[in-house]
């Protein structure tokens, strides 16, 4: 039984403190329950006498965890730990498992006796289990809005690689057509693809083919010429087939320099310019 001398120095104000506190001794026995410890663990004042008898603190199932043991056994041992998180399951007064949790922190200290320790602890509960069910919930949105930007960029990517097929439809000869709308990303990526497509296929040609763009604005139509000009320091020669009437008005009004830049109404007259170069013809079946 809890020493006379410490029942005494438990004062008003302990039973009435709004921590959660429990008096344990080394055997693992519930001495002594304060107000708001009946409340944590859902107890009516009736009921603690009880649950005292059927509990023990080496028993508790959830405080079974190697750490966890070892600051129960370090507290017995006149220091002072604290576990900050700590999932669990109360116990109802027969100290059976209720399937209610909580999540608190701990904190555990030695009591002194008679001027010794290290027959009683005394256990502050801290119910923080509204902040860590925020906190658990933030990290699942966060980790479900980092699959999605995942999803999303792959995805992305995805789109981009059949957004600029570079299709070799002839021995030095290269055909990309450019369908929808580009943007400044898209032309970029347009870039990076045409010089891969040209270094691998070692291409005399590019027949760039930008019937199927609607409108090509400044920034877009400087990432084409500078896709034309990088070509051809690589050797590759490009041929810009499918220019309409609007977009060629908007390269004008621009200001854009296309002397340097051969083009051609469509593909069929681009591919026999490409075929020229090399030196053959397309002969028509009679």
């Amino acid at each position: 039984m809890l020493p006379e001398t410490l029942i005494q120095q438990m004062s008003h104000g302990w039973v009435h403190a709004p921590i959660a506190s429990l008096i344990y001794h080394r055997s693992g026995r519930a001495e002594l329950l304060n107000l708001a410890g009946m409340e944590l663990l859902q107890y009516q004042p009736e009921e603690a006498a009880l649950a005292q008898q059927h509990y023990n603190l080496h028993r508790d199932p959830s405080l079974q965890a190697p750490l966890t043991k070892s600051a129960i056994a370090s507290a017995f041992e006149g220091k002072k730990t604290r576990i900050g998180e700590l999932d669990y399951e109360l116990l109802n007064v027969h100290a059976r498992p209720s399937g209610k949790h909580i999540v608190a922190r701990l904190n555990l200290a030695p009591l002194r006796v008679e001027a010794k320790t290290g027959e009683y602890i005394v256990a502050f509960f801290t119910d923080i289990t509204p902040q860590v069910t925020m906190r658990r919930e933030l990290d699942s949105r966060k980790h479900e809005i980092q699959q999605a930007e995942q999803q999303q960029e792959a995805l992305r990517a995805e789109i981009e690689a059949r957004s600029a097929p570079v299709v070799p439809v002839l021995p030095g000869i290269l055909v990309l057509p450019l369908v929808g709308a580009i943007d400044s990303r898209r032309a970029e990526y347009v870039l990076n693809c045409l010089l891969e497509a040209a270094s691998e296929h070692s291409a005399d040609t590019l027949l760039l083919d930008v019937t199927g763009i609607p409108v090509v604005d400044t920034a877009v139509a400087n990432y084409l010429l500078q896709a034309i000009k990088a070509l051809k320091l690589l050797g590759t020669d490009t041929i810009v087939v499918g220019i309409s009437p609007e977009i060629a008005q908007t390269l004008v009004q621009l200001g854009l320099r296309l002397e340097d830049i051969t083009t051609r109404a469509d593909l069929q007259s681009g591919l026999q310019t490409a075929l020229r170069r090399q030196g053959q013809i397309i002969l028509a079946r009679s």
